[in-house]
C-alpha cells in the first residue's frame, strides 16, 4: 500500500513496501530497462538517458503524445550510494520555476522485501508539491505492481 503526506509547504513523501531485495529495487531508479517497467504509464512510450554517479545527468521523456503534450524532465545527480540512496536535482523542460530536490531511499523492510521513500523537496509552489506527490503516489504503485510480477 502507498501511503503519502505532506510535511510543510514544499516537500512531498511518498513509501511502498515493495516486494524485492534493495539491490533489485536500485536499478529499478538507475537504469533505464528498470524505470521503463514503471516510471510512467504503459500508454506513454518513454525515452530514458541515465548516468548514475555524483554529476551525472539524467532525462526521462515522452515520445508519440499528440504535438505539444510530451514532456521532458532532466537533472543532476548528487549522491547515488548503491543500494540505498539515490539524491538528485528535478527539473521540468520549459519550467521557469526553480529545480527541485529528489531522495529516494531503500531499505529493508520489517515486513520482507524493500521500503521506498521518495522525498520531493523545495516545489516552488504548493500545487506543484500536490502534483509531485499524486505522480510518486501513482509512480510507486505500479513500482509495485511491477516487481510482484517480475
Amino acid at each position: 500500500m502507498v501511503e503519502s503526506s505532506t510535511p510543510d509547504a514544499t516537500t512531498a513523501v511518498v513509501s511502498v513496501v515493495v516486494d524485492a531485495d534493495p539491490d533489485d529495487v536500485f536499478p529499478m531508479f538507475t537504469e533505464p530497462r528498470g524505470l521503463a517497467g514503471w516510471f510512467w504509464p504503459a500508454s506513454f512510450a518513454a525515452i530514458y538517458e541515465v548516468d548514475p554517479r555524483a554529476g551525472g545527468r539524467f532525462t526521462f521523456r515522452t515520445a508519440g503524445l499528440a504535438a505539444g503534450h510530451n514532456v521532458s524532465i532532466r537533472g543532476l545527480f548528487g549522491e547515488v550510494r548503491r543500494p540505498r540512496l539515490i539524491t538528485y536535482i528535478w527539473a521540468w523542460d520549459g519550467d521557469s520555476a526553480p529545480a527541485s530536490r529528489v531522495t529516494v531511499r531503500l531499505s529493508p523492510s520489517d515486513e520482507g522485501g524493500t521500503s521506498v521513500v521518495v522525498t520531493h523537496s523545495h516545489n516552488p509552489t504548493e500545487e506543484q508539491r500536490d502534483d509531485h506527490l499524486k505522480a510518486w503516489h501513482e509512480s510507486l504503485s505500479r513500482l509495485a505492481d511491477h516487481l510482484a510480477i517480475g
